[in-house]
């Protein structure tokens, strides 16, 4: 009996360090553990990223430029500048000296230019009457003196034959006689073809009829 409780008494002591030494043991690993398992979760978190929608102005605000109001108008303007302008004195002309070509025309008691004396035409026309008396001009145009021959002091004079219609009108002007010849030609043909004489009436009809003409051009005669 003494042996197995001095056996007892001896083991006691080895079993509470026995439980002493288990459980700091187990209080080792465990902060072990813990110090471990606390290190990869640190090491494994991935940071996170926070996203932030940020509010889109839609309306967009408009400046408004407006002009400068224009300054306030003088109360007393200024009188506007006077020119002077010389008067105009009017000067003397003295009438320069001019010798008309006396063209064989003299006035009509009608108050129209009148050629002189108109001849009959020789001998009967077909389609015409023959001229009996002399023809009454209504409109007579003198013709115009050519530049060349007034300045080369050329004179002469053209014999025209021409046509007067029922209407008094002249047609058919042609040169007869001419001196000198191709010089006055053409200015006698065309103031004749502008002349205007009273239509020949016979048996209440007026009829054509033919008119000779001589026109004179002379310069520098009174």
């Amino acid at each position: 009996m003494q042996s197995s409780r001095s056996a007892s008494t001896r083991m006691l002591p080895a079993a509470v360090a026995g439980l002493v030494f288990s459980a700091l043991m187990f209080l080792g690993l465990f902060g072990l553990i813990s110090r471990h398992g606390g290190g990869i979760d640190k090491a494994d978190t991935l940071p996170t990223i926070d996203f932030v929608r940020l509010k889109r102005e839609t309306d967009l605000q408009t400046i408004e430029r407006r002009k400068p109001p224009p300054p306030p108008p003088p109360k007393n303007p200024p009188p506007p500048p006077k020119l002077k302008v010389a008067a105009d004195t009017p000067q003397d002309v003295q009438p320069m000296p001019f010798n008309m070509p006396n063209l064989g025309l003299s006035a009509s008691v009608g108050g129209g230019p009148f050629l002189g004396q108109l001849g009959s035409g020789a001998g009967p026309a077909t389609g015409m009457s023959m001229f009996e008396g002399d023809i009454i001009p209504l409109q007579r145009i003198a013709p115009q003196y050519p530049r060349k021959a007034a300045s080369e002091g050329i004179e002469g004079y053209v014999k025209l034959q021409f046509i007067v219609n029922s209407d008094g009108s002249v047609r058919e002007a042609k040169v007869v006689e001419a001196k000198p010849r191709g010089i006055f030609d053409a200015a006698a043909i065309a103031a004749a073809l502008r002349w205007k004489f009273k239509p020949k009436v016979v048996d209440g009809k007026p009829v054509e009829q033919k008119g000779v003409q001589t026109i004179d051009f002379n310069l520098g005669e009174e």
